[in-house]
């Protein structure tokens, strides 16, 4: 089965070459859409054989992230290779080695898969499980294996014959109720746990410093969403806060990094 992954980057040099190994394995292409970096993301990029780079038409503010509008593109670059499955991704993304079992043996009766994400915290080996309420009121889970803890719907089956959209009034955050994926997957649209996704972006560095919270602030401020000062108080809580016994690390399984 034909498989293309479609990858969104903006300076990724720190952790791309890592997902690009391994998507290398499975996937029959891999579309970079890249948000102008100015980094080494594009030449780790292209010294990867399967990968077919594209650059995002740059906007007038940085804050104008878009972010409906690149998944679209995204999503329609990996269209055009006529894909049976289509894999969207972040490039700080990495899919667990189950996977490709689960891919050999993937029921086609499902048009679309939701799959659990593995937040890694202090380092590559492990994640938190302690859950809090900030000071502000905002509940975050951490445990990746509570009933609410994050999924995304990352594998679509594609059909040449459906008309996918998204939601293109989303600056940031959920693009469709099955983002990354379109908004209009028809069901029937199921969970899986047999294989999952370990996102390495909260040990970005740019993330532990918090470089991070002041840049979603300022998308979601001049979206409306609150004050700039108020934005990076909320993402900085969410970020250093933690349960009444602190922060819960949990060394993670070794199945769920490849060799």
């Amino acid at each position: 089965m034909k498989l293309i992954a479609a990858l969104t980057a903006k300076n990724e040099e720190w952790i791309i070459g890592k997902t690009l190994e391994v998507l290398s394995k499975f996937c029959d292409k891999i579309i970079i859409l890249d948000d102008n970096s100015n980094d080494k993301t594009e030449d780790i990029c292209k010294s990867f054989e399967k990968v077919e780079w594209n650059v995002r038409k740059k906007r007038e503010n940085i804050w104008q992230r878009n972010e409906a509008e690149g998944l679209n593109e995204c999503f329609h670059l990996a269209a055009k290779h006529n894909p049976e499955y289509i894999l969207m991704l972040d490039a700080d993304e990495i899919p667990t080695p189950s996977f490709i079992k689960f891919f050999n043996n993937i029921d086609k009766s499902i048009n679309a898969w939701s799959v659990r994400f593995i937040n890694l915290f202090k380092d590559e080996r492990h994640y938190r499980k302690d859950n809090f309420k900030t000071i502000t009121g905002i509940n975050i889970t951490h445990d990746p294996f509570l009933k609410n803890g994050w999924r995304k719907t990352v594998l679509v089956k594609y059909d040449k014959k459906h008309n996918y959209t998204y939601n293109f009034k989303v600056q940031k955050g959920g693009t469709s109720k099955f983002h990354p994926s379109p908004q209009n997957i028809p069901n029937p649209v199921a969970n899986t746990e047999d294989f999952f996704i370990v996102h390495y972006g909260k040990i970005d560095p740019r993330y532990m410093s918090g470089e991070k919270d002041n840049f979603y602030a300022l998308i979601e401020h001049k979206d409306g969403k609150g004050s700039l000062e108020e934005r990076i108080r909320h993402h900085d809580l969410c970020r250093t806060g933690s349960g009444p016994n602190g922060p819960e690390y949990v060394e993670c399984s070794k199945e769920w990094f490849w060799a």
